[in-house]
């Protein structure tokens, strides 16, 4: 009868958890939305004096207000930029990650009151045994005198073995989950100390915020997943090969006119560029910069080893490629495997031969 009150508070924990956990996920998500709508009705995109005669607009002003003015009063600092009023965005934002966080960490918890209740359910009670006079009689009393020290020591140790086993088979199959097959294009741009040292730092920033701009615009266009930015280097993750190497493409296509246009350096911005693709253990909650891999490390020592304004990619990556026109391989390797290189030359090249 204990096990079996215990296991029913299991199952009424696991339950009040999953209730809590969905009640605290939509409170938060409909903050955040109050405040994202505060900013919208506070912001010169809409006509908040005609949107406050409706009363669910009212009450969105109401709601949020009150929170906006006390962390205003808190923070002292000015979020105002061109007329919008930042803050109700900003908290908007943070109450999203927040919401993402909690839903995150709180799933983690259930799976492991959900094991902790499965391995109850496993510890079924001994059956009791019938003796030759009709009393009945446990088996775990016999056990007792009977095992002695194996009884107490060699047992316990046996049911920890297997309650570790049985956590780490659970652990592998959560993680089997978050496998998949991505592209990760590793760009840099060549001598970026030049940009930085000896240069007008207004110059330098304006620079770097262009070809972060242009460089988020390629990766919108080709569906990249996620993105680990350094100030003048990037580590992106692609569903697909051809998406990645497509991204790198169009990049050393625009870097000529970008030079033009908005270059104000007396030098040309040059970038080398490494795609690689393979199994990782990935889902969207982990920042692209926390992932460990074998397939990221030779991401990176292909774009150390590009050549500028070039982008490597390994053999297997090539065998995968669609579109394999305007690739040559090279006589050197990296980490062992054989190389192929795609430069803005190389297609025109191969065209001046045919």
């Amino acid at each position: 009868m204990a096990g079996e009150s215990q296991f029913d508070w299991g199952n009424a924990t696991l339950t009040f958890m999953k209730v809590a956990r969905w009640i605290l996920i939509l409170a938060l998500g409909l903050w955040a939305s109050l405040f994202a709508l505060d900013f919208l009705l506070n912001s010169p995109l809409v006509n908040s004096v005609k949107l406050s005669e409706y009363v669910a607009v009212q009450y969105i002003i109401r709601a949020s207000e009150p929170v906006v003015n006390g962390v205003r009063s808190v923070l002292r600092v000015n979020t105002t930029f061109h007329d919008f009023d930042l803050l109700p965005l900003i908290i908007a934002v943070a109450l999203y990650l927040l919401m993402n966080f909690v839903n995150s960490t709180s799933l983690r918890v259930l799976v492991w009151i959900d094991t902790q209740n499965q391995m109850r359910r496993l510890k079924a009670p001994r059956a009791k045994t019938q003796s030759a006079d009709g009393l009945s009689f446990s088996s775990t009393s016999t056990d007792k005198e009977g095992r002695g020290l194996m009884g107490r020591f060699g047992l316990k140790q046996e049911d920890e073995r297997d309650k570790l086993l049985r956590e780490l088979a659970e652990v592998k199959k959560r993680l089997e989950k978050t496998k998949q097959r991505l592209a990760f294009l590793s760009v840099d741009i060549v001598g970026s100390t030049r940009i930085k040292v000896g240069q007008d730092p207004l110059t330098s920033e304006h620079i770097f915020r262009e070809y972060r701009l242009m460089l988020e615009g390629i990766f919108k266009k080709l569906r990249y997943r996620a993105a680990s930015w350094t100030p003048d280097g990037v580590m992106a993750c692609f569903p697909q090969v051809d998406l990645g190497l497509g991204a790198a493409k169009e990049l050393l296509k625009r870097l000529p006119a970008f030079n033009k246009e908005k270059n104000r350096l007396s030098f040309p911005i040059q970038v080398r560029c490494g795609l690689n693709a393979g199994e990782v253990h990935y889902d969207e909650s982990t920042p692209l910069e926390l992932l460990s891999s074998q397939v990221l490390d030779i991401t990176g020592h292909l774009q150390k080893a590009a050549q500028p304004d070039t982008v490597l990619v390994t053999e297997e990556i090539y065998q995968e490629l669609r579109d394999k026109k305007g690739l040559m391989i090279c006589s050197n390797e990296v980490d062992g495997h054989k190389v192929y290189q795609w430069s803005l030359e190389a297609p025109k090249a191969a065209s001046r031969a045919g």
